[in-house]
């Protein structure tokens, strides 16, 4: 009976450990999402804005003109590595769904072990209140017979 013991508080507390490493996944995942749609929305908007930001009517100084390429590209720029970030941020997202996956597996798997320890120890519990009845009916029978 003390090993049944044994074995459901060791299997109660890697099931714990399972659910912690079940929640961190699911953090990591939540995260992965938000970093992948703000990336997205980054890179969006600085194309959008190195678009409109195309020649203009008008007469303009060279050192505006600079200016303004300067500004293009640094949009540019910015597009292209918000643009990487996303992309970085996808292939994050689907590492995280994957172990997410694998803890909730996990998590199921020690819960069903745990069910089952439960049982032997109460089918443990059962044998061992039976065998300490048997010798009590056995002595009253052999009184009831006399």
């Amino acid at each position: 009976m003390q090993r049944e013991a044994r074995r459901l508080l060791l299997l109660r507390r890697q099931s714990l450990i399972a659910d912690v490493a079940r929640k961190q996944a699911l953090r990591a995942l939540a995260e992965a999402l938000d970093t992948e749609a703000r990336s997205a929305a980054l890179a969006a908007r600085s194309r959008g804005l190195v678009n409109a930001s195309g020649a203009r009517l008008g007469d303009t100084t060279g050192a505006a003109l600079r200016a303004r390429a300067d500004f293009t590209a640094g949009l540019s720029h910015v597009a292209v590595q918000a643009g990487e970030a996303a992309r970085d941020a996808a292939r994050q997202r689907i590492w995280q769904a994957e172990t997410l996956t694998r803890a909730e597996t996990r998590a199921r798997r020690l819960s069903e072990r745990v069910d089952e320890a439960r049982a032997a120890l109460a089918a443990a519990k059962a044998q061992r209140e039976a065998a300490r009845e048997l010798p009590l009916a056995r002595k009253l029978q052999s009184r009831a017979e006399s």
